[in-house]
């Protein structure tokens, strides 16, 4: 399927006449993207994905890599795209660009032209998704092998769909980042990767014929920013949190302690509002749905029903006392309103929100009245065979 994916363009090319095999063996079809900046050098830094044409052309080939990659170093982004047909023997071909991936140095001071570059680069989809790489090493995450997916950008963009399913991360498109940046009533948050195992190894085609990686891309947690400044990295629970609060989340397993135990819920059909008030500065954030307890490992007789009730009411207190810890912990220690709640008052009272933009985060989000809302219906009790279980190991 994934070869399909990228044949399919090349294939509606032929198909409607707008070029011929020549010239498509004069592009190199680009899949991946890493850009940072050197401070020191003020040279932008420039790594490339490119399929590798003779693999996919020559099924014999068996011992070609399935991509290439490609670098550059330049004062500007153009000159080290330019640059890169010093290298490579054929024109980049960026349409199919799966993902790119920042530095913290670029979204911190170079967001500007990078987004300049991109938005006015009419082979770069808006619908390309954006990571972060928190140090250089994890740039280099474009250039491992793996075996599960023929192009890293593939294994990257399915741990990331995988992590957002359980709302540990979230998706960011070129567009939301542009969004993001350009609204004013928003903060910029970015989903993450990091690079982990032997750095020498990791790009080597040996490493797909290990039944373990001697070097993986692994997704991180969501990082969050205050004016294009990096603050910090959530912790996997808050990531879930935060999807919550913009509604971003509808399945979602969650653990919690519970008297000498812990339960693990599986929450389903998640539906969150939020219901502004300006006059009163509150903001309620509302959260309807369904869960059920999908491991039971403490001391609790899931038959009874009160306990079964006890068990749903301590789930929406727990839930509402988390996320709301979570938002005083946010706003306390960065001052950064990475819920959009600007945008939210703005849409509910855009007067209101421009005169007193301003004083925002002196006046208006300090002294913000949070309130959290849980209401989700347990409609399963539990595995019998994990209290069995925890009866057992506790006698």
């Amino acid at each position: 399927m994934k070869k399909i994916k990228y044949l399919l363009p090349i294939l509606i090319i032929l198909l409607t006449g707008c070029t011929n095999y020549q010239e498509l063996t004069d592009i190199a079809i680009t899949t991946a993207i890493a850009v940072d900046y050197s401070p020191e050098t003020n040279e932008y830094t420039l790594i490339t994905q490119v399929v590798n044409a003779v693999k996919q052309d020559n099924a014999s080939s068996s011992n070609e890599p399935t991509f290439i990659n490609f670098s550059s170093t330049s004062s500007s982004l153009t000159e080290a795209i330019d640059k890169i047909v010093l290298e490579s023997p054929r024109k980049l071909y960026t349409a199919q660009t799966q993902v790119i991936i920042l530095s913290k140095e670029i979204i911190s001071n170079h967001l500007d032209e990078v987004l300049d570059y991109f938005i006015r680069n009419p082979e770069i989809r808006g619908e390309t998704l954006v990571i972060l790489a928190p140090d250089k090493e994890d740039l280099q995450g474009i250039t491992i092998q793996t075996l599960l997916d023929n192009l890293s950008s593939s294994n990257i963009i399915s741990s990331l769909e995988e992590s957002e399913k359980k709302g540990y991360t979230t998706s960011i498109k070129l567009d939301d980042l542009l969004d993001m940046y350009l609204n004013p009533y928003k903060e910029i948050i970015l989903p993450t990767i990091y690079v982990e195992g032997n750095k020498n190894i990791g790009s080597e085609e040996e490493n797909k014929t290990s039944t373990i990686y001697k070097e993986t891309v692994k997704i991180g947690n969501i990082s969050i920013f205050k004016d294009n400044t990096f603050q910090d990295y959530l912790s996997l629970d808050n990531g879930k949190y935060l999807n919550i609060i913009k509604g971003k989340l509808t399945d979602t397993p969650l653990k919690l302690p519970y008297k000498d135990g812990y339960i693990v819920y599986e929450l389903y059909d998640i539906k969150s509002k939020l219901t502004p008030n300006t006059k009163s500065n509150s903001i309620t954030l509302t959260i309807k749905g369904k869960a059920k307890s999908y491991e039971i490992i403490t001391n609790t007789n899931i038959e009874n029903t009160k306990e079964t009730k006890d068990i749903q009411e301590y789930l929406n207190r727990s839930l509402e006392n988390n996320i709301t810890t979570f938002f005083n912990s946010i706003r306390n220690k960065y001052n950064t309103d990475i819920f959009n709640f600007r945008d939210t008052y703005y849409k509910d009272n855009p007067k209101y929100l421009k005169n007193n933009y301003n004083n925002w985060y002196k006046d208006i989000y300090p002294k913000l009245n949070f309130k959290v809302k849980s209401k989700l219906e347990l409609y399963e009790k539990g595995k019998i065979k994990e209290e069995i279980k925890y009866v057992k190991e506790n006698r």
